[in-house]
């Protein structure tokens, strides 16, 4: 009898594991983790250098490397709708991000009735890592200017870069 009872048990032993076992294989749980991730870092997006410009003798233009501002300052405009302009490079120094980019331009004297700064910079442009873009920045005379101070005017144009996600 005491064959048959530890006989008894140990198949009675077998069959909850077996159970058990076949339970686990067959039931699935979900583990959902929740959480936020950020990252606060500069991305190393700057001006490389002036690639041109319109006239030698009235614009000046600069821009340091590694700098987020460059300026460019022209003089002597005396012809309504009268251009001038400068090619920046713009470098993303970043191994293994693309950069989106954007410009802010604010020019001196702040008077728009005599000049209109425009740039070629696309909304959204973007530079792939280790990439270089050119940025074209203009100033047109919109009308005839009154004193010698009209004829002049300073851009400064800022850089800003954000990282692309995707």
């Amino acid at each position: 009898m005491k064959n048959k009872k530890s006989l008894l048990s140990l198949g009675l032993l077998v069959l909850v594991l077996v159970l058990g076992v076949g339970y686990a294989v067959v039931s699935s749980i979900s583990l959902t983790i929740g959480g936020e991730v950020s990252a606060n870092s500069d991305i190393k997006v700057s001006f490389k250098d002036v690639k041109s410009k319109s006239n030698q003798t009235t614009v000046t233009a600069t821009a340091t490397d590694g700098s987020l501002t460059a300026v460019f300052n022209v003089s002597d405009l005396s012809t309504v709708g009268q251009t001038e302009y400068a090619v920046y490079t713009i470098q993303n120094k970043e191994t293994d991000v693309t950069a989106k980019i954007s410009l802010e331009e604010t020019i001196q004297p702040a008077n728009s009735t005599y000049f209109k700064v425009e740039t070629d910079l696309a909304d959204g442009a973007t530079i792939n890592a280790n990439g270089t873009l050119d940025v074209k920045v203009s100033v047109t005379l919109l009308a005839t200017p009154l004193t010698t101070a009209d004829s002049k005017a300073t851009v400064t144009v800022k850089l800003k870069a954000e990282a692309v996600t995707n």
